[in-house]
Formats: C-alpha cells, sequence, structure tokens
C-alpha cells in the first residue's frame, strides 16, 4: 500500500508494493524453496528436486489507498506441514495440501460519484471491486444454478450507500472456489485499491473471506511498513501520514464491511501503530470472545485505571467518530436514553463490559454534566458531543492513550464562556491490543470449509491540515496460514529473531 499527498489539498496516489517472494520456507527442518507464486485458486505447486515437496502456496497483490495520499499491497501466501500419511516413495516427500481462499468487497467513501467517477466501480458509490465479481461491475457475485448470488441487491435501495451498510459477503464451497476466475482489481487494474484525491473525511474499508479447503490451519495477519517520505510542505515536521492516518482490523463476524459494536477486535490505532503491530504477526482466533484483547481489569490486557475530569478534554468540530481515533466503539448513548435527573444513573450493558452514568448536572431538560463508571473494560477516549462540536476526553502518555475506567465532571462544549451546550450523545471508545496469543477458549485451529470474515478499514480524519501534503507511506498485507496437524504449538513465522 503506498499513501501520497501531492496536491494543495490532501491527495491520494497509489502504486502497488508487491511483497518480496520468500525464498525458502522450513518444514519440520526441511528447506524448501520456492520456484513460484499459484493463482487464488490453490493448484498445487511443485519443486523439481530429488526431494520433491509439494506445497500450496498463493499469493494476492493489494493496493489499499487511504486519505491525503495512500495505496497499500496485500499480499497471501500460505505453506503447509506433512499431513499424518506421510510417504517416502522414490526418494519423493509429498506433503498435505493446504489451500487457503480469499475473497473480498471493497468500499470506499470518498468524492461523489459525479465528482470522481473513476474511484468505483459501475455500480458506483461507494462499490469499488470485489471477488468473485461474475460481471466486473465491483459488487461482489457469483452464478450459480439457482441465479446469480450477491453481496446485496441494489434495486431494494434508492440509497447505495444504505445499500453498502445492508450487505453481506458471500460465503462459497471449496468446489465453487475451484471454478474461480483469476481476480481483477478493476477500476485501478495494478492493484486492488488504487484511489486519487482523497481528502480529509474520506473512509474507506475491505472484507476479506478466508477458508481454508482440505485440512485445519493457523492463520496470521502481518503487515510491513515498506516506505514513507515527507512532501515537504512548510507545515511539514517530517513525514507524518502514517501518523495522522488511523486504521483498525476486526473479525467482521457476520461480513457486512461494517463494524458493529460486540465484534472482537484485532488491533486499532494510527496506521503506523497498526502496522507495528502487525508486522510482529497477529494468530487469528477462530471462534473470538468480544473482548479479546481490551483493556480492563487486567484478566486479558492490564489497563491504567485513569480517571477522566474537565481538564482533559480536546474540542472537536464537527462529529468526531471513535473510527476517528482509531478506537472501536463499546456503545454510543443518545441524549433521549440518559437519566433525567441529576443524581439519577443508569447502567448501559456493552459487548465488551457495563457503563453506568450518573448526571451530576441537568438545565433546561438537557443534561450539562455527568459522571461515568466502567466494569469489565476500560476506555482510551471518550466523545461527549453537544452543538456544533464534541469534547474528546483522554490521556496519553509518550506510548500513546492511557486506558480509563471512570469520569468525573465530562460535558459537551462551552457555547459561551460559562454555558455549556446540552449532551447529545457520548460514545465510549476502546482500544485492542493483540494477545500474543489467543486464548486457550478462543481456538486458533481453522476448520476446513468455513469462512471467516477479517476487516481492515483506514480513515483520514476531518481534523488533518496541510501537514500531510506531498506525504507518502508503503506498506505490505498478508495472510499466512501453516498446518494444524502435528504443529501443536506453531512459532510465530514473523517473529523477530
Amino acid at each position: 500500500m503506498r499513501l501520497d499527498v501531492t496536491r494543495l489539498s490532501p491527495h491520494l496516489e497509489h502504486a502497488l508494493e508487491s511483497l518480496e517472494d520468500r525464498d525458502a520456507n522450513t518444514v519440520r527442518g526441511t528447506t524448501v524453496r520456492l520456484r513460484r507464486w499459484d493463482s487464488l485458486r490453490g493448484h498445487t505447486m511443485t519443486n523439481n528436486q530429488p526431494n520433491n515437496i509439494e506445497l500450496t502456496r498463493r499469493r494476492l497483490l493489494a493496493g489499499l489507498g487511504a486519505v491525503g495520499v495512500a495505496s497499500a499491497g496485500a499480499g497471501i501466501g500460505t505453506t503447509a506441514y506433512f499431513s499424518d500419511s506421510q510417504s517416502f516413495e522414490g526418494n519423493t516427500l509429498t506433503a498435505g495440501v493446504l489451500d487457503l481462499s480469499v475473497t473480498w468487497q471493497q468500499l470506499y467513501f470518498g468524492a461523489d460519484q459525479s465528482v470522481r467517477p473513476q474511484d468505483y466501480g459501475v455500480v458506483g458509490r461507494p462499490f469499488v471491486n470485489a471477488y468473485p465479481d461474475h460481471n466486473g461491475d465491483g459488487l461482489q457475485s457469483f452464478e450459480r444454478d439457482d441465479g446469480v448470488h450477491q453481496y446485496v441487491d441494489l434495486g431494494a435501495y434508492s440509497d447505495p450507500v444504505d445499500a453498502a451498510k445492508a450487505g453481506t459477503n458471500l460465503a462459497f464451497a471449496c468446489a465453487e472456489i475451484a471454478t474461480f476466475d483469476e481476480p481483477s482489481f478493476a477500476p485501478n487494474q495494478e492493484s486492488l485499491i488504487e484511489l486519487e484525491d482523497v481528502k480529509p473525511g474520506d473512509s474507506g474499508e475491505i472484507t476479506f473471506g478466508i477458508k481454508l479447503c482440505d485440512n485445519p490451519g493457523y492463520i496470521w495477519l502481518h503487515a510491513d511498513l515498506v516506505a514513507e517520505s515527507d512532501g515537504e510542505h512548510p507545515e511539514s515536521s517530517g513525514p507524518e501520514l502514517a501518523d495522522l492516518m488511523t486504521a483498525r482490523a476486526w473479525y467482521d463476524l457476520n461480513g457486512n464491511n461494517v463494524f458493529d459494536e460486540g465484534e472482537p477486535g484485532i488491533i486499532t490505532g494510527t496506521l503506523r501503530e497498526v502496522l507495528e503491530a502487525l508486522n510482529e504477526g497477529v494468530m487469528l482466533a477462530y471462534d473470538p470472545d468480544s473482548d479479546l484483547g481490551v483493556p480492563n481489569d487486567g484478566e486479558s490486557v492490564s489497563g491504567d485505571g485513569e480517571t477522566l475530569a474537565s481538564g482533559d478534554e480536546e474540542r472537536v468540530q464537527g462529529n468526531p467518530t471513535c473510527a476517528d481515533l482509531g478506537l472501536f466503539r463499546a456503545i454510543k448513548i443518545e441524549s433521549e436514553d440518559l437519566p433525567e435527573n441529576v443524581g439519577d444513573s443508569e447502567t448501559y450493558p456493552t459487548p465488551v463490559g457495563d457503563v453506568t452514568v450518573t448526571v451530576t448536572a441537568v438545565s433546561d431538560d438537557d443534561v450539562r454534566e455527568f459522571d461515568f463508571e466502567l466494569d469489565g473494560f476500560e476506555v482510551s477516549a471518550v466523545i461527549v458531543k453537544g452543538g456544533p462540536a464534541a469534547n474528546v476526553y483522554s490521556k496519553s502518555d509518550t506510548d500513546g492513550f492511557l486506558t480509563a475506567d471512570a469520569g468525573e465532571g465530562l460535558h459537551a462544549p462551552l457555547r459561551t464562556d460559562e454555558q455549556r451546550y446540552g449532551v447529545s450523545h457520548i460514545s465510549f471508545c476502546y482500544d485492542v491490543v493483540p494477545p500474543e496469543e489467543p486464548p486457550e477458549e478462543d481456538s486458533p485451529c481453522f476448520q476446513p470449509s468455513n469462512t471467516r470474515f477479517i476487516a481492515f478499514e483506514w480513515n483520514l480524519p476531518t481534523f488533518v491540515g496541510n501537514e500531510v501534503q506531498g506525504d507518502s507511506v508503503a506498506f505490505d498485507l498478508s495472510f499466512y496460514t501453516e498446518q494444524c496437524r502435528h504443529n501443536p504449538d506453531p512459532a510465530n513465522p514473523f517473529e523477530q529473531e
């Protein structure tokens, strides 16, 4: 993925940044030189040496772009350990087959269709491209005996954005995957995601459907920051795009390209933070818990136990979201759902823990101030919206956000020097830190013939300014798999030696 900002307004320019072919993989102490990559359909690749080891490997190249200027490369590779039926016939050693297939639907919420139609597929904004796509229009689709199955029925919606949010990625049988054509990266042929003239406030998302055939396997998600450069804008202090963009990855349980409250997170943060964490390799869980990697009382990821208060806020114009901060939202509480009177409390359950809000000030029937307590998780930020702006409460140190389990005297922005806006809604935003390995109850072994969806989203917040003009960043994303059988304690293939 490469991001470039090249105009007076933040501009996105993509170029495909390919993964370097791994020239060797070790299978139970035997080094196997890989001679070529096969197709997405997973045909067997062989190395014609005296000791022949058959492996299934494939690679998907993609460019993913983000605001200001961004593009990304995604590589999909697989390898296999020996199956349980090893044989030595004619000095030939045959490995078990491990097929990893990858499908996707990509969305981009950028310029209007009438302004930049070239950023979108034939069906228009926000659909960009998909795989499979039986007619190449940017909408995931597949022709079966009973007709064409699609990500969504566009004819049922007057607004294509509403249609995109209501759609669902398709799941496929292994026999169907074997019939897929090679993927097209249309409308931009060289990379999966390739956008230009991306502005602050734009965002994009791609959900991958990953599926193993033949054998169970472990799957890792990996990323690599390939390059970055400074656009030398007068307001710039060096390459900043990766620090000002936000990104997040999660388990998209229903494959709808939207983070739904309660879906387990994989990683959140600035683009740089996300890439650095994924560079170490994150083993994915087959059936993850919603609180996997969420800071809490110490049962999973230790929190800091801070208390947010007046003075910890930053006023942000407009309607900032948890995604703008590179965080996940536990809950958004609307004003009509808040307690009405001073001293009243209400507890709100969320998928990651409970939030208790106590009203401490009311004026003209509007909540003006409140306290909160959390049970079971901690937050990195609380957004209090009111009037034309919002107060974003957080604490941080040199390592980033500190987490809080309580807050006192939080309020919406000031309308005058002494009068505050009423609270219109409150969002509680949490971070996710990938555990070194999934807990035992979250089995890391992916079963064959079951599809799981992994989502990756990028965002250039509206408050980013000219300092990113001309900046660029390039990075790679990849999935890596190893067979589970005879491999109970797999080593992280990306662990730094």
